[in-house]
């Protein structure tokens, strides 16, 4: 601290006394000069150099203005127009229609080899009134099995499986006459007995069609798939015990 000396007269003593701290806001305040007062400093709106203050851009009665949508129409260069697809059983009525897993044997390999997962049908035609078998892949809808319920026909169980069926037949899904040896297999045992059931009623429904007698067993058709089925029954041939359910 700063100390000054001074003399005081009445007393004839000398003394010191601490310096006085001056207000540097002092002379301002006496000066008149304040925060928004007359002279000093004003932080209010700014006014336009030229005309009044600037106003708030307007809105309309319903807010602010909506932004219109593009009416811009672009045609295609390329005009596709709609086709109409058969399947080719428009003139069928489906007797019944389950998922299933199909298999035939190949002679060649000795071995059964998955022919595909879809749905089987059996379709009578509304005017002959014949019943055929059809098997179509699923997503590619690829034929898999295709042929006319043969007269004589018999679904065997595969190796004592209630879930499969062995049956031999003259099968078309290839284009041409093939006979094959099918193991048809379903998700559930009820429907393996379903199938079963509409199978041998086509066969019933067929064989009066063709005069045949339905119990009458078919040379070509039922010897060479009993004589397979008792053959394939080891665990390498026998499709029904792979992982998962059709």
């Amino acid at each position: 601290k700063k100390h000054c000396t001074y003399i005081n007269y009445n007393e004839g003593k000398m003394s010191e006394s601490p310096e006085k701290k001056t207000n540097p806001f002092a002379a301002l305040a006496d000066s008149g000069t304040t925060f928004g007062g007359k002279g000093g400093f004003d932080f209010s709106a700014p006014v336009a150099a030229f005309g009044s203050a600037p106003k708030a851009e307007e809105e309309g009665e319903d807010g602010p203005a909506v932004e219109e949508e593009c009416q811009a129409e672009f045609k295609p260069i390329v005009q596709l127009s709609e086709v109409e697809t058969k399947s080719g059983e428009e003139d069928e009525d489906v007797l019944v229609e389950l998922k299933c897993k199909l298999y035939r044997f190949d002679n060649q390999t000795d071995e059964w080899k998955e022919r595909g997962v879809g749905q089987v049908k059996l379709l009578q035609h509304k005017e002959s009134k014949k019943v055929r078998c059809l098997m179509r892949q699923d997503k590619t809808l690829k034929i898999r099995a295709n042929h006319l319920v043969i007269p004589g026909t018999k679904l065997q169980e595969h190796s004592g499986n209630d879930k499969a069926w062995v049956f031999t037949t003259a099968d078309f899904a290839d284009g041409k006459m093939s006979t094959e040896l099918f193991c048809i297999r379903f998700g559930s045992t009820e429907k393996a007995a379903e199938f079963k059931k509409k199978y041998e009623e086509a066969v019933e429904i067929n064989a009066k069609l063709l005069g045949v007698d339905a119990e009458e067993e078919d040379d070509e058709a039922e010897a060479p798939a009993e004589a397979e089925a008792e053959e394939k029954k080891t665990d390498e041939a026998e499709p029904a015990k792979e992982a998962g359910e059709a």
